[in-house]
């Protein structure tokens, strides 16, 4: 009985180890098909995105999104933006659309991208003039903190100074100069700033218009803008026309 029982044992393990060597043979022949069956579907849906972005008519580009800007400049950069529109939303060239921007000048912070389903959004900040440049040829560029010359203007916009320079254009000094005299001065003195002028040497002039009358401010060269600030504010209420800081360890007043 003990043989015999021991004869049955063998003979089920043998078994059971023949049935796990055959589920692991099927397993490893299934294993190229079920692999092959990843990949067609993958393909497929792969093929299926790309026709459904680039060339399927269901995610045309037909409207172009501006975010930002007031409603009235909205139109001018779409002109600037040029994007093409009537085709696949994911062939429009964002990058493209933002080089165009870009040389347009107006603008700053500009991202272009899509949304689906058929949009291209615009979004950008557009620059403030901190000043307004007379060129050689007499016409007015504005001129934004950072010194982008970015728009041609008939009249300055109210609040911000003319700068000239007399025959020759301002140097990138000079406008520097002027750019940081102007961001120096509190801003209830700043709004009052005209005729401002930059000469050879990057030297700033301007004057300041005040109840008591017209002042000349002799400002000199980029330097000491807190310092000078600081001094001009002082002097304006002294009596005189002219205050020269310059050399602010040695302002003058007359």
């Amino acid at each position: 009985m003990r043989w015999r029982a021991r004869r049955t044992s063998m003979g089920t393990g043998v078994t059971s180890a023949r049935q796990r060597f055959e589920a692991r043979a099927a397993r490893a022949r299934r294993r190229p098909l079920l692999l092959a069956a990843a990949l067609v579907v993958t393909l497929t849906v792969a093929g299926g995105l790309i026709w459904l972005g680039w060339m399927s008519p269901l995610l045309t580009a037909t409207t172009v999104r501006v975010e930002g800007v007031p409603a009235d400049d909205v139109r001018a950069v779409q002109q600037v933006a040029k994007v093409p529109l009537g085709g696949p939303l994911m062939r429009v060239d964002t990058d493209a659309v933002a080089a165009r921007l870009e040389g347009g000048r107006a603008w700053t912070d500009i991202r272009v991208s899509r949304s689906l389903p058929h949009s291209v959004v615009i979004a950008l900040t557009p620059r403030k003039p901190a000043l307004a440049l007379r060129n050689p040829k007499g016409q007015l560029e504005l001129v934004d903190q950072g010194g982008v010359r970015f728009r041609t203007v008939a009249t300055a916009p109210k609040g911000v100074p003319v700068v000239a320079a007399g025959s020759s254009d301002v140097t990138p000094d000079g406008l520097r100069a002027a750019l940081a005299a102007l961001h120096a001065l509190p801003a209830s003195l700043r709004s009052h700033v005209a005729d401002m002028s930059v000469n050879a040497a990057d030297q700033v002039s301007f004057t300041v218009t005040e109840k008591a009358g017209q002042r000349t401010i002799v400002w000199g060269a980029a330097g000491q803008e807190e310092t000078k600030a600081r001094l001009v504010t002082l002097l304006l209420k002294e009596p005189g026309t002219r205050i020269d800081v310059s050399v602010p360890e040695a302002p003058v007043t007359r």
